[in-house]
C-alpha cells in the first residue's frame, strides 16, 4: 500500500525558532574577537583625538599658526663711521635684495625656480642652491640670496610672483664707502669692509644671535666694532596662504629694527686727504717705488688723524660682490690690499737713531756734551765702517750727530752697547713700543709686532739645522748695525710715529686710538674709547727728552741739518722737527723714512711715512710729511722744499 510507513518526512534539526541559526562556539568565538577588535580600534581614536585636542592641541595650533602666518626679518640699518666732526667716512644706501624661503622650496620646486632665477642674478645654480640649502636649519626664516639687484630686475620680479614661489624681495641697505665729501673712499684699510659671513664661522656667529646670511664687518674698524655698527634686527609677520603670498590681514605684528650705533673716528678729514695725496704722489715721483705708507698721530693723545697704505682700494668692491674687481685686488703684485701702516715691518734707519740717543743718554754711555770723533770711516773689530758717502763731521755732540745723521757716532755708542751683558739698547727699543703690537683698536691680528733683535732671539731664530753655530752667536757688528736703524730691526711706520710721540709729549708712549666715541642715533654717547686707552712713562728724564728734541730740531732746521732743504722755509708757528731715514733692503734701492712732529715747541701732531724703494730719506719721505703737517696746520703748503740725496 502506497500510503504504508509514510508520514510527513522530517528534516535535520538546524536552526532555531524563527529560522535564526544556531551559535556554535567557533562562531561565538569569531564574533567576540571582531568585538574586541572594534572596541580596540574606538579606544584607539578616543585615545588619539584626546591627545590632539588635549596633549598636542598646542603643538598642532603652533604648526598651523606657522603655515598660516610668515616671519620676515628686517635689517637694521647699520651705523655709520664718521670723522672727528660726523662727517661720513661710511654710510648706507637703500638696496633691494632677494630672498628665498626655504620651507617653501623643496625637491622639484627649488630646481626648477632657482634654474630660472639663476641668470636673472648672474649667480650659478649651485650657488645658489647651496645658500637655499644652508638656510634649511631655519627653514621659517628667509635666506639672502642676492644683495642690491638692479631695479628694473626686482619690478620684473615683482610682477611675476607666481613664476618665483617661495622667492622674494626685501628693502634693505648697503654699505656705501663713497658717502665722503668729495665722493672717494679713504682710509680704506682702517676703515675695512663688509662682506658674507664664511662657512667656516656661521656657527659662532648663529650663537650670537645672527641668522647667518648676513653682510659683517670682514676687516677694520667694520670688524672690530661690528657689536656697535650691527643694530638689532626687526620683525614682520605676515599672514599668507598656501602659495605663500601675502593674503587676508597682510601684516599681523611688527617689531621695528634698531640701527646700529655710529662709530666717530679721530680721522681728520683734511689731514686724510693731504696724506692720500702725499704718498700717492712721491710714490709717482719715484720710478722704482711699489708702495708707501703713512700715520699722523695726536701725539698727547694717541688719537689717529690719519692713516693711509699706497696703492689703496675701493671697499665697495667687496660689498657689493663685484667677483672681477676683487680677483684682480688679489692678483694685484703691488698688494693693494695689504695695510703697510700695521702689517708692513720695514727696517727704521736712521730713524732709530732717536731711540739709540735715548738709550744711550738714559745708561750714561754719554752726556748731553760729551763729543765723538765722527770720521768718514771708523774700524772697530777689524772691521771698517762708513758714514753716508763717508762724511766726517768732526768732533760731534749727540744733538749735532741727530742733526747730520753720523753713523760713525753711533758705531761707537753701539760699541759701548755691545761691551755690556744687560743688551740696554734693545731694552729702550721695547721702551719706545717697539717689538709688540701698539694696541691700536683693531681686530685682533691687524698688526705686525715687529723685531727687536736680541741674543735670545737670534739663537732662537737661527736654531734650524741649516744654521751653524757661529749663525747663532750675537757678535759686535749686529749690534753695531742695530744702533743705526739696521740688521734684523723691524718696524712699522705706526709703532715709529708713537715713539717719536713719546719724544713730542715729554716721555709719554701713548696708545694709538682710531674711535673717539660710540655714538646711538638719539646722539647719546653709548661709550668712550679715548679715556679708556692706557698711557705709560717711557722713563725719560728731562735731560734726555731736551737733548733729543734739540737734535730732531736742528736735523731740519740747522745748517747741517738733513732735512732742512724741505723743512726751513717754515713760518715759526709750524717748524718741524724730525728725523730722516735710509734703510737699505738690498738688492732693490733703499726705502725712504721720515718722522717728524709740530709746532716743534708745542706738538700737536706727529707724521711717520715710508715709501718704498725711494731713495734717501730726504728725498721722498720728509717731503710727503712736510705736505701732510702743512695741510693739518694750516699753512701754504708751497714753503715746503725739495727733497736732496742725503742720509
Amino acid at each position: 500500500m502506497s500510503g504504508l510507513g509514510s508520514g510527513p518526512r522530517r528534516t535535520p534539526q538546524s536552526s532555531r525558532a524563527g529560522g535564526q541559526p544556531t551559535l556554535t562556539p567557533r562562531v561565538a568565538w569569531r564574533i567576540a574577537a571582531l568585538g574586541v577588535i572594534a572596541v580596540g580600534l574606538i579606544a584607539v581614536l578616543v585615545v588619539r583625538l584626546w591627545f590632539m585636542q588635549v596633549i598636542g592641541s598646542e603643538a598642532y595650533a603652533e604648526r598651523a599658526e606657522v603655515n598660516r602666518l610668515r616671519t620676515v626679518v628686517v635689517e637694521p640699518e647699520r651705523g655709520m663711521i664718521t670723522d672727528r666732526e660726523g662727517k661720513a667716512l661710511v654710510g648706507n644706501s637703500p638696496a633691494t635684495n632677494v630672498v628665498a624661503r626655504p620651507r617653501e622650496l623643496t625637491g622639484a620646486r627649488r630646481e626648477r625656480v632657482l634654474r630660472r632665477l639663476a641668470p636673472l642674478l648672474g649667480t650659478p645654480y649651485a650657488e645658489l642652491d647651496a645658500t637655499v640649502a644652508a638656510g634649511e636649519n631655519t627653514p621659517y626664516q628667509s635666506v639672502t640670496i642676492a644683495t642690491d639687484i638692479d631695479p628694473k630686475l626686482a619690478i620684473s620680479l615683482q610682477e611675476r610672483p607666481r613664476q618665483f614661489p617661495g622667492i622674494s624681495l626685501q628693502q634693505s641697505y648697503v654699505r656705501d664707502y663713497r658717502q665722503t665729501p668729495d665722493g672717494q673712499p679713504h682710509a680704506a684699510h682702517a676703515v675695512g669692509y663688509t662682506g658674507a659671513i664664511t662657512e667656516d664661522r656661521i656657527a659662532s656667529y648663529r650663537e650670537r644671535g645672527y641668522l647667518g646670511d648676513e653682510r659683517v664687518g670682514i676687516t677694520g674698524l667694520e670688524a672690530s666694532y661690528e657689536t656697535f655698527l650691527r643694530g638689532t634686527p626687526g620683525e614682520v609677520r605676515v599672514e599668507v596662504d598656501a602659495a605663500g603670498q601675502p593674503v587676508g590681514r597682510g601684516v599681523v605684528s611688527s617689531v621695528a629694527p634698531s640701527p646700529g650705533s655710529n662709530v666717530e673716528t679721530s680721522i681728520d678729514a683734511g689731514t686724510q686727504r693731504a696724506l692720500e695725496d702725499a704718498l700717492r704722489t712721491r710714490t709717482k715721483l719715484n720710478g722704482l717705488a711699489e708702495g708707501a705708507a703713512g700715520v699722523a698721530l695726536d701725539p698727547r693723545t694717541g688719537e689717529v688723524l690719519a692713516i693711509a697704505s699706497f696703492p689703496s682700494f675701493d671697499p665697495g668692491a667687496f660689498t657689493d660682490g663685484r667677483p672681477k674687481d676683487i680677483a684682480r685686488l688679489y692678483r694685484d703684485p703691488l698688494q693693494p690690499l695689504f695695510d703697510r701702516t700695521t702689517q708692513g715691518s720695514y727696517p727704521a734707519a736712521s730713524t732709530f737713531k732717536a731711540i739709540t740717543g735715548a738709550a744711550a743718554l738714559q745708561e750714561r754711555v754719554v752726556t748731553p756734551d760729551t763729543a765723538l770723533d765722527s770720521p768718514g770711516v771708523i774700524t772697530l773689530y777689524d772691521q771698517e765702517f762708513q758714514n753716508y758717502d763717508q762724511q766726517w763731521h768732526g768732533n760731534i755732540t749727540i744733538p749735532v750727530a741727530l742733526e747730520v745723521s753720523s753713523d760713525t757716532f753711533f758705531y761707537q755708542v753701539a760699541d759701548n752697547f755691545f761691551r755690556r751683558a744687560d743688551s740696554p739698547l734693545q731694552e729702550w727699543s721695547t721702551r719706545f713700543g717697539l717689538g709688540a703690537p701698539t694696541g691700536i683698536d683693531l681686530a685682533d691680528g691687524a698688526e705686525a709686532p715687529g723685531v727687536v733683535p736680541t741674543p735670545a732671539w737670534k739663537r732662537q731664530t737661527f736654531s734650524g739645522a741649516e744654521f751653524g753655530e757661529i749663525d747663532r752667536i750675537w757678535k759686535p757688528g749686529d749690534t753695531i748695525q742695530l744702533a743705526i736703524g739696521q740688521n734684523f730691526l723691524e718696524v712699522t711706520p705706526l709703532q715709529m710715529a708713537r715713539a717719536y710721540g713719546a719724544i713730542a709729549n715729554g716721555g709719554e708712549l701713548v696708545t694709538p686710538t682710531l674711535v673717539r666715541r660710540v655714538v646711538r642715533p638719539s646722539g647719546r654717547e653709548e661709550r668712550n674709547v679715548l679715556a679708556a686707552r692706557e698711557r705709560r712713562d717711557v722713563g725719560l728724564s728731562e735731560s734726555t727728552i731736551e737733548t733729543l728734541r734739540a737734535g730732531l730740531y736742528r736735523a731740519t732746521n740747522g745748517g747741517g741739518g738733513t732735512a732742512t732743504s724741505v723743512f726751513g722755509g717754515l713760518p715759526a708757528d709750524a717748524k718741524v722737527a724730525g728725523k730722516t731715514g735710509t734703510a737699505e733692503v738690498p738688492p732693490k734701492q733703499d726705502h725712504s723714512w721720515f718722522v717728524g712732529y709740530a709746532p716743534a715747541e708745542d706738538p700737536e701732531i706727529v707724521v711717520a711715512v715710508v715709501i718704498e724703494h725711494a731713495g734717501t730719506g730726504a728725498n721722498a719721505a720728509a717731503p710727503a710729511v712736510c705736505q701732510v703737517i702743512t695741510a693739518h696746520l694750516g699753512v701754504d703748503g708751497a714753503l715746503c722744499g725739495e727733497g736732496a740725496e742725503v742720509n
